[in-house]
């Protein structure tokens, strides 16, 4: 009797049907070769490895196992087996599990006698489906409508298959799975877009082969972009999917320059050295005798760093050797970009933006129009620490800035700091209130090293570090603390100590033969500081007042808030004397006394001489809201709803008390307000002169009136868009960044409209502007935007600058 027949009896004594119907929660079952089988946690049934004997021969005759490990199942709803078609279906988020492969969909047939399985979705009232199969082996994956496939042979047809391959999606309407590592695909469609489901962008295949972590390889194909078909195919297609690089020549490309004569180009051999890093080596070759070599390299480790690295040199000539045209040059260029991950270390960062070149590198080898019109290019190398639960920070640059027009260079290197946040050395650590005044007096440090040079590309190299490169080292040491005298003021004294260091000075003095300044530079340490003391006081208070309606009145209240505020600074003439680092020498010519700084063009400037200096200022801001009633339909009660009728209105100046004239600055006023639901912004600004002119040049005299209005500016803006766009800030807010989120498609159409006008007026001269701008954009289809902007200069009756952009 065959295994199959004694597995039915079994089944028959044990659940005395024919069709056996489970229901209920989630139960797994399994299918072995043993001929045991057992009911509740695991179904245990298979055909078995039989021994037949014959009456004619003692030999015995083994049949293959039709399952030659576990085969794990279950469902959800239901699982039915049927005995005659020794089939098992599974209704309801069943999963089969044989070996490496894991298949799970909302229903599954699993077919005995066949060695296949039937796995498909179902399509809910929408006419969706859900529930789709997914289907796992090993490390590869996909997800599908519809599966067919057999264990044995390990093939299968899926319908609306989608998998992930190194970076690329692929999608067929049918697919035939070979084997583990060959598919072939009708109807289907190749795209890198993250939004694979429906992709913004993809490449249609009539008909296509894919072999995994390899390639696809396509028949007639062509690009289609947010859903509309390009007018270009391709006859056929390649598309590699390598998780691993390999290591291969590169071929180079044929052409011919007017310069430089016939070539080979971009020739050369790529390394792929592990999976961090690789590096490619190309060179050019011309036959006038010109060449160029380059070096390129990726490195990644993740989580921690990634970049970017080349290296180029060459030979440039240019005309035939003896003739006016001939030129020769040899060029180099260096580029590198590299970024630590965040993650990588949260107290110490480095990073690298490099790009340097010969003025005549781009020139000759540029490979991509930028490069040849960039007549500017920088670079920066960084390096930044902090260390935990200190106030203390490092950080070092490399700065570089070249122009190739003039052939200009300018570097700094070292860039050096070093900083001490500010601390309270009398305060005990943890104490927050009750402070003394002694708590309040904190103290920081700062300490700055650079060199610097500015020269031309072809110096720069022989250029001496003492004579030609700027070089110092300053630090600086403020003391401050903050005291309320009375509620609303407050007192702030400050003392601070800055000091700096040169490794040389000048010293001139007039030629009296040749009438000019000589100026002679010695080298030496010189050291040099100042010391100065500073004391403010600011009064900042704020007064209300408040008008309140009658009861039966509209409008419940106006609220006017006054902000005035008043502050005093001082400096007394404390310091190192001026006359110790300033001298003077005398023009002959002129019988002119003429001053300079023995430290005249140094990086950190010549610690200033002890000034006395002191000032006042004074302001005044403004507030205006209302309350109006208003009926809230829900609770058929009134509230009171708040109106700005001016954000702000601000009056500003200053008295500086040690001048000898002109002590007080220009008034200054600002306001901004919102108006028609807060539609309309509207911004206005000026600004006040109190002192006359006479023969156009101010005077210290009064101008009268609230003084001579020499600037002022207006302007309003406003946006409309479509209702079915708005957000509320909570929508908003919760958004997450993604590629839609560059522009909001959900936005039919959307307008921003300003308007400015501003007045000048310098001396006697005066003039103004007055410019009209519109800018916004509207959706063509559910995925196509077209943007805009423009404008008119109604002064000078033209439109300003315009562009439309295409989303």
């Amino acid at each position: 009797m065959k295994p199959q027949n004694i597995l039915f009896i079994i089944l028959l004594f044990l659940f005395l049907v024919k069709l056996v119907i489970i229901d209920g929660a989630t139960t797994t079952y399994a299918i072995t070769n043993s001929d045991e089988i057992s009911v509740g946690n695991q179904l245990l049934c298979s055909q078995q490895d039989t021994t037949v004997s014959d009456t004619i021969s003692s030999d015995t005759i083994k049949k293959k196992p039709l399952f030659t490990d576990l085969v794990q199942y279950s469902a959800n709803d239901s699982v039915i087996f049927s005995l005659d078609g020794q089939k098992v279906f599974l209704y309801g988020n069943a999963k089969v599990t044989y070996l490496t492969t894991e298949l799970t969909a909302d229903y599954i047939e699993l077919d005995l006698d066949n060695e296949t399985t039937l796995a498909r979705g179902v399509q809910d009232s929408t006419g969706k489906f859900i529930g789709t199969p997914k289907f796992k082996d090993g490390t590869q994956e996909f997800e599908c409508n519809q599966l067919k496939y057999n264990y044995k042979t390990e093939k299968g047809i899926v319908k609306e298959i989608i998998t992930e391959e190194n970076g690329g999606f692929v999608q067929g309407k049918k697919t035939k799975k070979l084997d583990d590592k060959t598919f072939c695909i009708k109807n289907g469609w190749y795209t890198t877009c993250d939004e694979h489901d429906h992709p913004h962008f993809y490449v249609k295949m009539n008909r296509a082969k894919m072999i995994k972590d390899k390639k696809v390889i396509t028949g007639f194909s062509y690009l289609v972009v947010e859903g509309v078909p390009l007018p270009l195919g391709i006859p056929f297609g390649f598309f590699p999917i390598t998780k691993k690089g390999s290591s291969g020549l590169i071929i180079p490309s044929y052409g011919e320059e007017k310069m430089r004569g016939f070539n080979l180009k971009d020739g050369g051999y790529y390394f792929a050295i592990s999976d961090h890093i690789d590096f490619t080596i190309t060179g050019d070759i011309y036959s006038n005798g010109s060449w160029a070599s380059r070096l390129y390299s990726n490195y990644k480790k993740r989580y921690k760093y990634q970049g970017t690295l080349s290296l180029s040199t060459s030979k440039n000539i240019q005309g035939e050797k003896g003739l006016p045209d001939y030129n020769k040059s040899k060029d180099f260029a260096i580029r590198w970009s590299h970024r630590q991950d965040s993650k990588a270390n949260p107290y110490s960062t480095f990073s690298a933006s490099v790009d340097i070149s010969t003025s005549s590198n781009d020139y000759y080898n540029y490979n991509k129009i930028n490069d040849f019109t960039n007549q500017r290019k920088q670079s920066s190398i960084s390096y930044s620490k902090r260390w935990p639960d200190s106030p203390f920070s490092l950080s070092m640059a490399f700065n570089h800035s070249q122009n190739s027009r003039d052939t200009t260079i300018a570097i700094t290197f070292p860039n050096f700091n070093f900083r001490m946040t500010q601390i309270y050395p009398f305060r005990k650590k943890g104490k927050s209130g009750n402070l003394t005044w002694y708590d309040k007096i904190g103290i920081s440090y700062t300490a700055d090293l650079k060199n610097s040079i500015n020269t031309k590309e072809d110096q720069l190299f022989s250029s001496s570090l003492s004579k030609d490169w700027r070089n110092g080292f300053q630090h600086s040491i403020p003391l401050s603390a903050s005291f309320k005298l009375i509620k609303d003021m407050t007192f702030t004294p400050s003392f601070n100590y800055k000091g700096v260091l040169y490794s040389n000075s000048i010293r001139k003095e007039w030629d009296a033969i040749n009438e000019k300044v000589v100026t002679d530079t010695l080298q030496g340490i010189n050291y040099a500081h100042n010391y100065s003391a500073s004391f403010s006081l600011s009064y900042s208070p704020k007064i209300y007042g408040i008008y309140v309606f009658k009861p039966d009145s509209r409008i419940s209240a106006i609220r006017h808030v006054i902000s005035p505020s008043a502050s005093f600074s001082y400096t007394p003439k404390l310091g190192v004397p001026r006359n110790k680092y300033w001298q003077t020498f005398k023009n002959t010519m002129t019988d002119e006394e003429i001053e300079y700084s023995i430290f005249q063009n140094s990086l950190f400037g010549t610690p200033a001489g002890a000034v006395e200096s002191g000032s006042v200022n004074l302001s005044i801001d403004n507030n205006f809201e209302m309350k109006v009633k208003t009926a809230n339909d829900s609770t058929e009660t009134v509230e009171d709803k708040k109106i700005k009728l001016l954000e702000s209105f601000r009056i500003s100046t200053s008295y500086d008390m040690f001048r000898d004239s002109l002590n007080w600055s220009t008034i200054k006023l600002s306001g901004r307000t919102k108006l028609f639901n807060q539609k309309l912004n509207i911004n206005f600004s000026g600004d006040l002169d109190p002192y006359a002119l006479e023969d156009g040049k101010r005077v210290n005299k009064y101008a009268g009136g609230i003084g001579r209005l020499t600037r002022t500016s207006v302007s309003l803006s406003a946006n409309f868009s479509s209702k079915n766009g708005q957000e509320t800030k909570k929508e908003k807010e919760s958004k997450v960044w993604n590629y839609d989120n560059y522009v909001d498609f959900d936005v039919p159409w959307n307008i921003n409209l300003d308007y400015s006008w501003s007045y000048y007026k310098t001396g006697n001269n005066s003039s103004q502007t007055q410019i009209f701008r519109v800018n916004g954009d509207f959706k063509l289809t559910p995925k196509w935007k077209i943007g805009y902007s423009t404008g008119f200069d109604v002064k000078r009756k033209e439109v300003t600058a315009t562009q439309f952009n295409i989303y």
